[in-house]
């Protein structure tokens, strides 16, 4: 396998999988400066994994003549009309961003705007009345701010806590809108990681996103021919390729597709508390 052509201008053409997936998880965001409006203008990751592919850096213990002579694989690919050098790269990147961001992640934060939310919601659910004397709550409530090395301040006045939640719920839109409050902080000197099955169910949905994409989600929809013994269904493709890149030992992936859809069922609503150390 030759070398990725480092052009970022006349990108190879066989990272178009790879270009497709990275523009939904390593966005390069830019402001309309007529309109203020963000818009996305490609992707932040490509001159990395160009990088990082041609210095043999990627994370993955698995090689390209692996990858040709697994049968299975190579059977569902082809049936599916996937161009099989463009899905190798594809398979490269989304290995190497599930290891920047479980094994080798970043400390970071909630997102600003769905934090806020939670906190104006948690108040107002617990809302009981407002008389002349002020707001009233059903269970009794505090509010707390902790700074490293000092005390912390507590808020426990009512009519105080209220205030503060209606102020937030009264500018949501407007703070929405901000994109600073869109995005998480990251402490880059700070290493998280997540568990195992959170970098399998990481590796499905990347690759589940990728096959959702438009043009992928028609060009790709190819139903299995009645008695044909090759499976065209990609939720087996993902779970095999768990199996070939060593994500998992367990045979089971590499057999059906049950063991994967347990993984996806338990963190089907799952938010990655780790950010990426190498794309971002």
């Amino acid at each position: 396998m030759e070398q990725l052509k480092d052009d970022y201008i006349n990108i190879d053409t066989r990272l178009e999988y790879m270009e497709a997936i990275a523009i939904k998880y390593v966005p390069d965001v830019d402001i309309d400066t007529s309109t203020g409006e963000r818009y996305v203008c490609g992707t932040t990751a490509l001159p990395i994994f160009i990088r990082r592919c041609n210095q043999n850096k990627l994370y993955g213990n698995f090689t390209y003549e692996d990858y040709i002579a697994h049968e299975d694989i190579q059977n569902t690919l082809k049936g599916l009309g996937v161009d099989i050098d463009k899905f190798w790269f594809l398979l490269l990147f989304i290995f190497d961003y599930t290891c920047g961001t479980c094994l080798d992640g970043m400390k970071a934060t909630g997102i600003g705007i769905e934090q806020l939310t939670k906190f104006a919601k948690a108040i107002a659910d617990n809302h009981k009345e407002i008389n002349q004397f002020g707001v009233s709550f059903k269970k009794p409530i505090t509010v707390s701010v902790k700074v490293e090395g000092k005390h912390q301040i507590v808020i426990d006045n009512e009519n105080a806590i209220g205030y503060l939640a209606a102020t937030i719920a009264n500018n949501l839109k407007e703070m929405e809108e901000h994109p600073w409050m869109q995005s998480q902080q990251v402490s880059i000197s700070i290493q998280a990681e997540e568990k195992e099955s959170v970098q399998i169910w990481l590796f499905y949905k990347m690759f589940n996103d990728f096959f959702n994409l438009e043009p992928y989600n028609k060009q790709f929809n190819i139903r299995q021919k009645k008695g044909s013994a090759i499976s065209l269904s990609k939720t087996l493709l993902i779970s095999r390729l768990i199996h070939f890149t060593k994500l998992s030992t367990n045979k089971n992936f590499s057999e059906d597709e049950f063991t994967l859809k347990g993984y996806i069922k338990q963190y089907k609503d799952k938010r990655i508390d780790t950010a990426n150390s190498i794309y971002f």
